[in-house]
């Protein structure tokens, strides 16, 4: 018998496995014959000793029986293990894909303070407690110094909650008798999936010049104020006082996702909603665009009221976020390194910025966006299709992959957050060589 002792395993456990798989999928057949323990041995070349233990557990799992001065045999049971294909269509792709311009990726490049900082913490011995289920208290207190520095918002300590993502609106709507939560559209619909999970109601809301358009109903909205996504419209003013005074005589709440604030280029923040009203607007904001994804930490500023109602329910609960995480960002952020952080990588995006456009410009009888304080750029490519882009190695989303209707749209929004600057000018050529050939064929028809 041929058998694959893995490494990773000690060599009794590898050959019980193989033998549990073979009789699962009936390679091996009830009533069939093993070898006998010690012509096992010899075969695989391990000692007796490991075919010992290898057989033992199949009897003790009832996977084979032993008739005694005969050998050992398959049990009698249906064949029930199924393998079918495992699908890694993403890890294809990405590994066809040469030029990525979506806005899903960030630079690789770790702050070389935070690794410093994350080794200091660790050799401190100060993580290994849990904490508060509202997040560590000094995170907390660095969050509240930074908004109010940095985006003039004034919150209260007790008001922030820290959490591993938006994955933190599970709890929180739960908080809100409201049934219905209105989305973007075009917009970024996470949302929707944890709404259904809670059997709350979806609508969709369109946008104009202003934002988001004013519901017509009472309701959760979640909006992307200062800086729509993807379109990028900057929500006005008065578009902001229309919502809250809907929000205030329907008694609705809204949901603002300070998405890109942190990014804006050559601005000063816009006046947050929460800032307007905190009664009726949950603040939302992450730092995983803004250092790097996989740290998984964001934090909400819940009103009052529903504040009341979570730590009613949730209290006894943990924080989902790593005791050790928290305490590398407060660090993080009390040493001014985040600040710095900041400005370094919103230079590297500008530059980017500025050669995406250059390259792009080359293109004929293209429309460019060029609206500030959106990290990508919007795009019109007559007829291109997203097959055509990812064959040729290019990644790139068009405003459709966000609209709920899937409506058809020239529109496509070149991110750059993640891409080389190096790799931008071979990648709009790729682009604009795909146009070309395209338009030849269409010529010649």
């Amino acid at each position: 018998m041929d058998i694959n002792l893995k490494t990773n395993n000690y060599k009794y456990i590898s050959i019980y496995e193989e033998i549990v798989e073979r009789i699962n999928t009936g390679i091996l057949k009830p009533n069939e014959k093993l070898l006998s323990k010690r012509d096992m041995a010899i075969n695989l070349n391990v000692s007796l000793n490991t075919i010992i233990n290898a057989y033992n557990l199949l009897l003790d799992e009832g996977y084979i029986y032993s008739i005694e001065k005969k050998g050992y045999y398959v049990t009698n049971q249906p064949v029930y293990a199924y393998h079918p294909q495992i699908k890694e269509t993403t890890k294809q792709e990405s590994k066809n894909i040469k030029f990525d311009f979506t806005t899903r990726s960030v630079d690789n490049i770790v702050n070389p303070r935070f690794k410093k900082i994350y080794k200091s913490c660790i050799e401190n011995d100060n993580y290994t407690e849990k904490t508060n289920f509202k997040g560590d208290i000094k995170l907390r207190k660095a969050i509240k110094k930074h908004l109010f520095e940095n985006r003039g918002i004034n919150v209260s300590l007790e008001s922030i909650i820290i959490s591993s993502g938006m994955e933190i609106f599970k709890e929180i709507l739960s908080c809100i008798s409201l049934d219905k939560i209105y989305l973007e559209n075009p917009g970024y619909h996470k949302l929707a999936s944890i709404a259904k999970n809670i059997d709350k109601k979806i609508e969709y809301i369109d946008l104009d010049l202003d934002g988001v358009k004013v519901p017509s109903k009472s309701g959760i909205l979640y909006t992307t104020s200062f800086n729509q996504f993807p379109t990028g419209i900057k929500m006005s003013i008065s578009r902001k006082k229309e919502l809250l005074s809907w929000a205030i005589n329907s008694n609705s709440i809204i949901i603002e996702d300070d998405f890109d604030a942190e990014f804006r280029i050559n601005s000063m923040p816009t006046t947050a909603l929460y800032s307007l009203n905190n009664s009726h607007v949950i603040f939302f904001s992450t730092f995983s665009t803004t250092i790097y994804p996989g740290l998984r930490i964001s934090y909400a500023i819940l009103p009052d009221d529903i504040m009341k109602k979570y730590e009613n329910k949730y209290s006894s609960y943990s924080c989902s976020v790593p005791t050790l995480d928290q305490l590398v960002l407060c660090e993080f952020i009390n040493s001014g390194e985040y600040v710095r952080h900041i400005n370094k990588t919103k230079k590297r995006y500008l530059e980017k910025r500025e050669k995406i456009i250059n390259e792009l410009k080359k293109i004929d009888n293209i429309n460019i966006n060029t609206k500030k304080n959106y990290l990508s750029i919007l795009v019109e490519l007559p007829n291109l299709d997203k097959t055509e882009l990812i064959n040729n190695g290019i990644l790139i989303n068009s405003l459709s992959d966000y609209d709920y209707y899937n409506n058809h749209s020239d529109t496509f929004i070149l991110g750059y957050t993640g891409i080389k600057l190096e790799d931008i000018e071979d990648g709009i050529k790729a682009i604009n060589n795909i146009l070309k050939n395209k338009n030849h064929i269409n010529q010649c028809i």
